[in-house]
């Protein structure tokens, strides 16, 4: 009876509860529905505008003097005077021709860098000298006896004439039987003699021409000495075919060198060459101009003194590619007369060369370019541009008549962002070209503004 009054009880308060629940319920207003709120993104856009942009084709390397010479020794001896001070920077002048108001021209020496001990190839000089005097006097002396026999041959040849004739008139008498044959004997025996005398002569006579050619051949074979031992001794005195500076020294006063053993190494800085590698598709763009003979124009600097440049040439290229990096080394030559402070040969360096113009163009970042799309800021809204493809410098694009100055390139949020979605720009978000250049920390092209 109690378990039938628990259940009726719990079946109540259920019962009443629902019906409290349903009244309160019921009694409720229903909330008010918000109106739909359009959402903006926030932004940040590229403003184009129209430029003439140059490419500039961007290479490391090392300077190197055009023109170094190292000495070396050409005779050997000991090395017995040097220019002081022997030491490197040493100005050197090499030896060069003046023209005097005559229109003579004379040859100055050029410095003395270092003289070995002349006194040996002095003497040979000197033996040499000798021997090409003998052999001029034994010359003379075989033309003069070349003369002395011709003059015997002569007297020799009226001789032989006369006694021809004597023959004949005592042949005349023994056939008139006046004179007896022992006569005629004795007159062929005298003919006979002047006759060996006449040929021995012509024989002389005839051996004088070979005998003159072998002294000569001699004469010459000593001059040749004499000049051989002439350029020896002035090989004892070390100069430079070049002016500049002592870059190296490997040698001492007082020290015995051998031939070719290196002396010093003189240095001129007047020009310097810089060689480097660029990419092939940049060696295309300027190996035209190069052949041409219009050589581009090359700006160098270095990084620790940005705010010092030379400017350069590049006057030749390499034949060949290299076939592990897959570049063409190019030739900047600089002239050092023409700065102020000279590009030292060892200098590592960076070089940009000027390469081709692009005229009234619009340059955008390459960044905001998506599958060869653009998203454009027009009137609050993302609107989609689509490009084609040109030139591609670094981080830009350029572009030809396919946007017009002051189109605002959007920028950020392109992952999210779809034609038609409302958009905000902020002040001081709007970038330029200028602000893409100062990202990069080498740009490789420079613009000029349209007037």
């Amino acid at each position: 009876m109690r378990t039938l009054f628990s259940i009726i009880l719990i079946v109540a308060c259920l019962i009443g509860g629902g019906f409290v629940t349903w009244l309160v319920a019921s009694m409720r207003e229903d909330p008010k529905r918000a109106e739909p709120v359009e959402r903006s993104h926030i932004v940040q856009v590229y403003e184009a505008e129209t430029v003439t942009i140059q490419e500039m084709i961007t290479g490391f390397g090392t300077a190197r003097a055009m023109q170094e010479v190292i000495l070396s020794a050409q005779v050997s001896g000991e090395i017995v005077e040097t220019i002081v001070p022997l030491k490197i920077g040493k100005e050197i002048l090499a030896a060069s021709f003046q023209t005097d108001v005559d229109g003579v021209s004379k040859q100055s020496s050029g410095d003395l860098i270092a003289r070995i001990d002349p006194q040996t190839y002095q003497q040979r000089v000197e033996q040499a000298e000798d021997l090409l005097n003998e052999d001029q006097a034994e010359l003379n002396r075989l033309e003069q006896e070349q003369k002395n026999l011709a003059q015997r041959l002569q007297i020799a040849e009226k001789n032989f004439n006369a006694f021809m004739k004597e023959y004949q008139r005592v042949e005349n008498l023994v056939r008139q039987e006046i004179a007896s044959p022992s006569d005629l004997t004795t007159a062929e025996l005298d003919l006979r003699k002047y006759e060996d005398a006449k040929v021995q002569l012509e024989t002389e006579l005839a051996l004088m021409p070979q005998k003159i050619k072998q002294v000569e051949a001699k004469r010459q074979t000593r001059r040749n000495d004499l000049e051989l031992a002439k350029l020896e001794f002035e090989r004892t005195a070390v100069t430079s075919p070049i002016s500049g500076q002592l870059s190296k020294i490997s040698v001492e006063k007082g020290q015995y060198v051998r031939v070719g053993d290196p002396l010093v190494t003189v240095t001129s800085k007047k020009q310097v060459e810089i060689p480097i590698g660029i990419a092939m598709e940049d060696y295309l763009k300027i190996i035209p101009q190069i052949a041409a003979g219009q050589y581009p124009t090359a700006r160098i600097s270095t990084r620790r003194t940005a705010d010092a440049y030379w400017e350069g040439l590049v006057t030749r290229a390499s034949p060949t590619a290299d076939t592990q990096t897959r570049t063409v080394d190019v030739f900047v030559v600089v002239d050092n007369e023409n700065s102020a402070s000279p590009l030292l040969p060892g200098t590592f360096v960076t070089v940009q060369i000027e390469g081709p113009m692009h005229e009234n163009v619009i340059a955008i970042p390459r960044d905001a370019v998506i599958d060869d799309e653009i998203l454009l800021a027009q009137d609050g809204k993302v609107v989609t541009v689509p490009i084609k493809k040109t030139i591609d410098i670094q981080t830009i694009r350029i572009l030809k008549d396919q946007l017009t100055p002051g189109d605002q390139i959007i920028m950020t949020n392109l992952d999210i962002l779809k034609p038609g979605d409302a958009i905000k720009i902020p002040e001081d978000s709007t970038q330029t070209l200028e602000d893409e250049m100062k990202r990069m920390q080498i740009p490789n092209f420079r613009i000029f503004s349209q007037p």
